[in-house]
């Protein structure tokens, strides 16, 4: 008899959202995190009391249906409104609207012959090019969409991007958590009994459940989830299924650079932005604290583009930005974030990995089956649980 009626791996938004659903259900679930935290993506630095800066995913909607339904207010209270600011190119020494690289007479142009076009086997580049015109993609949308996606925004899947999703109106259109992101996840995850440092190193179909191999222990499981990052998905699926796992693992991972820097207020000039988009210069983007205010201290999260600048290089990069010195940083942390870098190929192969597992008691959840945000993640997360 198996030990475990579910056994999900990996405590990022994939795996909260498995089994947190499948907890609710009613089943008997055991979570496993290889690191020291749950959250995954969604990673809240806080360098000083009161004071948090989100070092990875930095918003959440309410078309996140699947993660609000585990919301344990349901009035929402516990959800914090960010203040209306936005995202600004970085031009000339000061932040730019988007609508100031928007070329008005090519959109007009190529809209009526765009609208109604199929996203379907589509790249970004390609639908957004017919949509709006190649001026308009190469000026605005390459780099916005990038500072979006963390990297060249060309090959992914139009389908999975901006898809249509149904709000839940109750709660605020984009928010946070008095935790950060990372604190809201590891709320919803609810009672489940999580147990960290535990990499499973290899799955094993054995009878009508899983074998689960550790550095020290083996567990079985009537099922098991994945939920861990794309390459190490594909790692454990060779014990089950050796042919997906290598098409799988065949899906580049896209390495993002973060340097988050803390400073007092006064330190910049920079008006309350949302974030900047770094168009040709080294990182895609910068997100700031500014959606939550604070009186004293302001937070930016620099996402730079990988091999492009050494550590003290991207420290003279953002004082540039926010016109300060790098001995105006109160606080200062670095850390690598990974992302599957999709195409339409991964739409297909999605659709592939789905059915073929659906006869097995392992099932794959992650970013890389449904689309990069949160939602999407969490939604095709629910499924089945």
């Amino acid at each position: 008899m198996s030990e475990f009626d579910l056994i999900v791996i990996g405590g990022g938004v994939s795996g909260i959202a498995a089994a947190a659903h499948a907890r609710r259900a009613g089943r008997d679930v055991l979570l496993l995190e290889a690191g020291d935290r749950l959250g995954g993506c969604a990673h809240t630095w806080q360098p000083r009391p009161g004071f948090w800066l989100e070092l990875g995913a930095h918003t959440a909607y309410n078309s996140y249906g699947a993660l609000l339904a585990l919301n344990p207010d349901p009035a929402y209270a516990n959800l914090i409104p960010r203040a209306k600011v936005g995202y600004h190119f970085f031009a000339d020494g000061k932040p730019q609207s988007p609508f100031a690289r928007l070329g008005f007479l090519e959109a007009a142009l190529h809209l009526p012959l765009g609208l109604g076009r199929s996203k379907a086997g589509q790249d970004v580049a390609s639908y957004f090019t017919r949509l709006l015109g190649r001026g308009n993609w190469q000026r605005l949308l390459a780099p916005a969409f990038a500072a979006v996606l963390s990297q060249p925004a060309g090959p992914y899947p139009a389908e999975w991007l901006f898809k249509r999703k149904d709000r839940v109106k109750a709660a605020p259109r984009k928010f946070s958590h008095a935790g950060g992101l990372q604190g809201w996840l590891t709320e919803l995850l609810g009672d489940v009994p999580v147990r960290y440092g535990q990499a499973v190193q290899g799955l094993s179909l054995e009878g009508e459940g899983v074998r689960l191999r550790l550095a020290d222990a083996v567990l079985t499981a009537r099922e098991v989830v994945i939920a861990t990052p794309l390459d190490v998905a594909a790692g454990l699926l060779d014990g089950v299924a050796p042919e997906l796992a290598a098409r799988l693992s065949a899906t580049p991972m896209a390495d993002i650079e973060t340097h988050a820097v803390v400073l007092p207020a006064a330190k910049t000039a920079l008006p309350p932005v949302a974030g900047l988009i770094g168009g040709d210069d080294a990182y895609y983007s910068a997100v700031s604290r500014d959606y939550l205010p604070h009186p004293e201290w302001r937070g930016f999260a620099f996402h730079f583009k990988p091999g492009r600048l050494n550590a003290e290089a991207r420290r003279r990069k953002i004082a540039e930005v926010l016109g300060c010195t790098p001995a105006d940083f109160a606080h200062e942390t670095e850390k690598i974030n990974r992302l599957p870098a999709l195409t339409p190929a991964s739409v297909t192969l999605a659709l592939e990995l789905r059915d073929s597992l659906a006869r097995t008691p392992v099932r794959l959840v992650g970013n890389y089956l449904n689309g990069l945000s949160l939602g999407d993640a969490a939604v095709h997360a629910a499924q089945g649980a």
